[in-house]
This record gives C-alpha cells, structure tokens and sequence, in this order.
C-alpha cells in the first residue's frame, strides 16, 4: 500500500549536540551545549555543538551515560512531558546517549515533514510530489504525542478524520491538495494511529472515544475471521500478509478493549515465525498467511516494508519481556552483528546473501539497532555505534538519503533506544 523513493546515501560525518535533560552524549563533556559527538564509527570530532531547541545548558563533567533517569512529572497540561527517559529492565541500551538527540531530530523531522493543508496538518513526502500516505499521519501521531506535542498531534489526528473511508478508517494515499490518490485504509497506519490515541488519552486527557472506536474499526475491518491482521480493509488481500505490520505489543493494549486482540497477537507470532529464515530471522516485504512465498515479493526480499519489522517485535520485548518476541530478535541480532554498524544495506534476501547497494538508510540501521536490545550488553558496541550513527543523520537532516521514510523512522528508533517510547 505504501510507494517510496529511496535516494543514495551518504552519512554526514559530522553532527551539532545539543545539550539537554537527559543523558549526556558520547562527547558532551563541557559547556554551553557541549562538544559535537564523533561521526558513526570514523572517530571524527564533531564541531561545536549549540544548544537544543528545548535543551539546557550543557554541564561540565557531565556523565556519558543513557540512564536511567527519574522522568519529569506533569508539565505544561502534559502527564508525561519529554523527556520521559523510561528504560526498561527486559532490554539493553546504549552506553551513551542524549535526549537532545530525540528533541533535534523531531524538530528537523517537523521543519521538513508537517506542513497545514487547511483543516489540519499532514505529514508530506516532498520526494513523491509532496503528497501524504496514511502512515505518515500515523507515525507523527505517534512521535507528536510522546514529545507531549499536543498541536500537532491534534492537527494530524484531524488531517485523519477529515480522510476516511466509508469504513472509518483512513483513506491510505493523498495528493498534495488532499485529494484521494489510493482508497481504502493500510493496517498499519490505522494500529499506529489508534496505539497513539491511547496513548494521548493518557498523556492529555479527551480521546478515548477516538481510540475506542479506531481499535473496534480495525477489528471489524482489518483482521480475519481467523485473526489474521490484514493488509488492508479491502477484503481483497485474504492470502497475503506483511510481516512488518505485525505489532503484537499493540495488541496487548488493544485487548483491554476486546479480549480477541491477545489471539491476533498469538497469530502474528506464528506467522511471523513461519516466513522468517530459520537462520537469520529476516523476512520478505510480504508472505502468505502460511508462511510461503507472497506473489507480491518477487523474489521475496528483506526490503523497505520488512526492514521495520525487528522495531515492531523489539517493543513486545522491550514492553512485556515476551519470549516469542526474544527468541525471534536473537536471530536478527546475531546476523546483524555480524554485519557489523556499518556493513548494513539495503536489502537481503532471506539467507542474508545479495546485499543492497546503499549504506547510512535509517529505516534497515535503525530497527536492526533495536534488535539488539533485549540481548542487553551482548551487543553493547554494535548498540552504541549504532545508535550514534542514526543520530547524526536523523539530527542533521542533511544527508542524501534523509527523506520521508527514513526521517521518520530515525526519529522513532531514537526515541526506543533512549527510552522515550514506552506505554504511559
């Protein structure tokens, strides 16, 4: 349901840290903002950093640690301001870290991303003709309501509700003007927009209506009567299914609603399971419900849809320490280790074999750093030069490959590994 345009990439090596609540950055260790933080795994000093958009001032000494940190308390009409800095026991994190990071990236994301289209904001893609894809909305939802970004939260959320379908759920592509380029709803745009309802709902108080009503519309709309999650609301796609909309986490949650949605995890944890290589983990883009080779991946690959499926499981485990979800990310993590924080590209087949040609993509970097969490200080080095490596692209906004998709999922890998992405 989603098309993209990916671009070449090339990694800016170097990066301005902001000084900031939180944990203190690989080389934030004196004054006003700090020292800018080494680039990758180069080792290049970075140049003088200025300080964060809602940053303080840097302290000198400050540790190079990710916490853990004592969350602020109720702000600003905000239940759980930024930085929250919630690290959960089940997963590791990395060494050194900045929440600053977190707030410089979203700040790039929204100069470059979230413009108003009258009636509402939107998420663009300004590489496909500006145009907006449900699962845009979907992901500034999620990262407006953890920055406690109540403006722009309600501003997508209306953007949403102004283009649905006839069956409450949004129409999946728009064009630039807000006319409907593709109806009908993506599944995975709909969970992650009603995962941030609840979440909203917790944060500032008044949607759980929205929620209430979105989750019981993805149950009726999106998911077999064998609870399989659907692709789409369509009712077209009943063989095929794509691993990375699975988010059993979500589901847990989801269940407080109706107690069906512990057996839509159940299922996604089976077929998930039975499309990934018995080796390395990796799934293809799409797969039948039984675990065969889709018609729609041709040859089945580990691309740019299936790349975000280690983040999806990475929560279930970081979330709820689920044993299907440790078990399936210690297979990823060991292959991805092996590639090492800069071996990674864009693409493999299943086996791990015939790698893509582009390095520095936040979309396979990110997630596959999140894959290493639950294995806690086993990939302690590929964690931290990982992390680094994602921060000074999604912060910068600069380099080649930074667009829509990658942008977006530098952030939100950024807010995982530094603890900003809990259940409230």
């Amino acid at each position: 349901m989603r098309a993209f345009l990916y671009l070449p990439a090339t990694l800016l090596l170097t990066s301005v840290v902001a000084a900031g609540a939180g944990c203190a950055s690989p080389s934030d260790a004196t004054g006003t903002g700090g020292t800018g933080n080494s680039a990758g795994t180069t080792g290049d000093a970075g140049t003088t950093g200025s300080a964060g958009t809602s940053g303080t001032t840097g302290t000198a000494g400050s540790a190079p640690t990710c916490g853990p940190q004592t969350a602020p308390g109720p702000s600003g009409g905000a239940n759980f301001p930024f930085p929250q800095h919630k690290l959960s026991p089940n997963c590791g994190y990395p060494s050194s870290c900045n929440d600053a990071d977190v707030m410089m990236s979203w700040n790039t994301y929204k100069s470059k991303m979230i413009v108003n289209n009258g009636g509402g904001l939107r998420v663009q893609r300004p590489e496909n003709g500006n145009d907006t894809v449900s699962e845009g909305i979907a992901y500034g939802m999620l990262m407006a309501v953890y920055m406690a970004d109540k403006t722009t939260f309600d501003g997508l959320w209306a953007y949403a509700k102004a283009h649905r379908d006839g069956k409450g759920l949004m129409n999946w592509h728009l064009d630039a003007n807000g006319g409907t380029v593709g109806s009908g709803a993506a599944t995975d745009a709909d969970e992650d927009m009603a995962f941030a309802l609840i979440q909203a709902d917790k944060q500032w108080g008044g949607y759980s209506s929205d929620a209430s009503t979105l989750v019981g519309a993805i149950l009726a709309s999106e998911v077999s009567g064998s609870n399989v999650l659907l692709p789409d609301d369509s009712g077209n796609m009943n063989s095929d299914v794509s691993p990375s909309y699975f988010a059993p986490a979500y589901y847990k949650v989801f269940a407080t609603y109706n107690a069906r949605w512990t057996m839509v995890a159940d299922r996604s944890y089976t077929i998930l399971n039975s499309c990934a290589n018995a080796t390395t983990g990796l799934v293809a883009d799409w797969c039948t419900q039984s675990g065969g080779v889709s018609s729609r991946s041709n040859p089945p690959r580990y691309y740019y849809d299936a790349a975000r499926t280690p983040f999806r499981i990475a929560q279930d485990a970081c979330w709820n320490n689920d044993s299907r979800a440790t078990a399936y990310l210690a297979k990823v993590a060991a292959f991805f280790n092996g590639l090492g924080p800069t071996g990674i590209r864009d693409g493999y087949n299943l086996d791990g074999t015939s790698p893509g040609s582009n390095a520095g993509i936040m979309v396979f970097e990110g997630p596959a750093g999140t894959a290493m969490m639950p294995s806690k200080a086993t990939y302690a080095s590929f964690l931290l030069q990982n992390y680094t490596r994602v921060a000074v692209t999604s912060k910068s906004g600069t380099a080649s490959a930074y667009n829509y998709y990658n942008g977006s999922w530098g952030v939100m890998t950024l807010m995982m590994m530094t603890g900003n992405m809990t259940p409230f």
